[in-house]
């Protein structure tokens, strides 16, 4: 449901880039990661997520990771150890511990249970980070077993096959469609260790393919300390073309009582760390938000979940939509089309009304340079507009919905540009401005009709013709 964003009272002689991020985006619709590839999308992580009941002190958790993935957590951090089921019996099994002393479950049940998830949500992807100590042979012989068994086999990611040293990570929706979704990580060998069950999947080297901060947050103010020497900013791994995935670790693992610590990391003080510390040492957001007691905040209103929510909502790459419109430097509004990125089709003052007054709107090539009848500026109306602006003309006009007689026009109507009402507020020429981002980094706005609540849209159906139409449609859902 579009919700309406009331952006800063500004001067604008041209929109540009510097107009805020908005806290609640419209998304195209499509896939749930829209065209961001892994490494542009962040998840909730939680550390020594098995450590939730029984074994020794201290818990890390308070729900299984059944619950957890259910309430929202995409990132596991797991320790596996070797672990003799009985001193007379040479079977060894892999379990999840703090230590041999203190263990909690065995690891084919843990990862089963990731998968069931998996299975039973075809869009999502997990990620697993494997604090190792078990032979080669204990851990890939686990992952052949469970992916066997839940006939699972192509689920585990594959560096080769989308070839990410040399590509970079593929895009979440990609993934998806491939069912590549359960991406894992081991700190022990450094080579990727294929699996027997999964064609060409493989459990990735850590430190190969991410950077993260120290474990030991310690409730500090700030700072953004790298561990095991890749710097938290390093960007691409060397001698490859791969963004690392970077994780910020949230959690002070030297604590008697972590549950006692958790609500002072998880609020207020998560939040500041990313946007005054590890987003501008990284220069960009965390893939994986780690946290002890993820439920747990002294923040009223503010949890690791809805840290992470906010980084995706302000993250989210948008897929080409003719309801989509780039703002250059000459003030020209340029539309797009479902296909690409690359329309060059821009909005234009068109012909005017046989009484003089007003006019068409339509859409032609951009013309280079600009001349006045193909340029825009949104610019704060006389009035109070309610953080609404009028889009103007080069002639001073604005862009205006049809009155219709009073009743809102449908879907398919085509723009007016007519003298700016300044005796009071009129709807049919308030428009929301909503910026966004799109694949590579480009910005781009939708623009929202007060009165009829429907999107600017370039009309797919004429952008052939010289003069095609500019019209309004039902905006796009995420």
């Amino acid at each position: 449901m579009l919700r309406r964003l009331v952006l800063p009272v500004l001067t604008l002689l041209f929109l540009a880039a510097t107009l805020p991020t908005p806290t609640t985006a419209v998304a195209a619709s499509g896939s749930t990661y829209g065209n961001a590839r892994l490494d542009q999308w962040s998840w909730l992580t939680t550390h020594n997520s098995y450590a939730d009941e029984g074994a020794l002190p201290p818990r890390n958790q308070s729900r299984n990771i059944s619950q957890q993935l259910d309430d929202g957590v995409r990132g596991l951090m797991l320790d596996t150890y070797d672990v003799s089921v009985n001193p007379d019996d040479p079977y060894v099994d892999l379990m999840m511990c703090h230590s041999t002393a203190a263990c909690f479950e065995s690891f084919r049940g843990g990862l089963g249970r990731v998968v069931d998830f998996l299975q039973a949500n075809e869009d999502e992807v997990v990620t697993i980070f494997l604090e190792n100590y078990a032979s080669r042979e204990t851990l890939t012989q686990a992952f052949t077993d469970v992916l066997t068994a839940k006939h699972a086999q192509n689920l585990l990611f594959s560096p080769t096959k989308y070839d990410i040293d040399k590509r970079n990570w593929p895009l979440l929706r990609t993934m998806v469609a491939d069912n590549r979704r359960l991406v894992v990580f081991q700190d022990k060998w450094a080579d990727d260790v294929p699996v027997r069950s999964s064609s060409d999947g493989r459990l990735m080297y850590t430190w190969s393919h991410t950077v993260e901060t120290l474990y030991d947050y310690d409730g500090r103010p700030n700072g953004c300390a790298s561990r095991n020497g890749n710097p938290v900013g390093q960007n691409p791994m060397p001698g490859t073309s791969l963004t690392p995935l970077f994780t910020m670790n949230q959690f002070d693992s030297s604590v008697l009582n972590p549950e006692a610590k958790a609500p002072g990391d998880n609020g207020a003080s998560l939040k500041k760390r990313i946007d005054n510390d590890c987003r501008p040492a990284a220069g960009r957001n965390p893939n994986f938000v780690a946290v002890n007691f993820y439920q747990h905040s002294d923040t009223a209103g503010v949890t690791p979940l809805s840290v992470v929510a906010e980084l995706n909502r302000n993250a989210y790459i948008y897929p080409p939509h003719p309801a989509l419109w780039t703002v250059n430097s000459a003030k020209q509004y340029v539309g797009q089309t479902h296909e690409t990125y690359a329309s060059n089709r821009c909005m234009v003052r068109g012909e005017e009304f046989s009484d003089g007054q007003g006019g068409l709107v339509t859409q032609r090539v951009c013309a280079n340079p600009a001349p006045s009848s193909h340029q825009w500026t949104a610019t704060k109306p006389s009035y109070d507009g309610k953080g609404f602006y009028w889009i103007k003309a080069g002639n001073g006009s604005c862009l205006t919905v049809p009155y219709n007689n009073g009743t809102p026009p449908g879907v398919g109507t085509q723009m007016f540009w007519w003298p700016c009402e300044t005796r009071w507020s009129s709807g049919s020429q308030l428009w929301n401005v909503i910026p966004v981002d799109q694949l590579g980094g480009v910005r781009a706005y939708y623009f929202v009709n007060q009165w009829t609540g429907k999107c600017l849209t370039l009309d797919p159906a004429t952008t052939g013709a010289k003069a095609g139409k500019v019209t309004q449609a039902a905006c796009p859902t995420r």
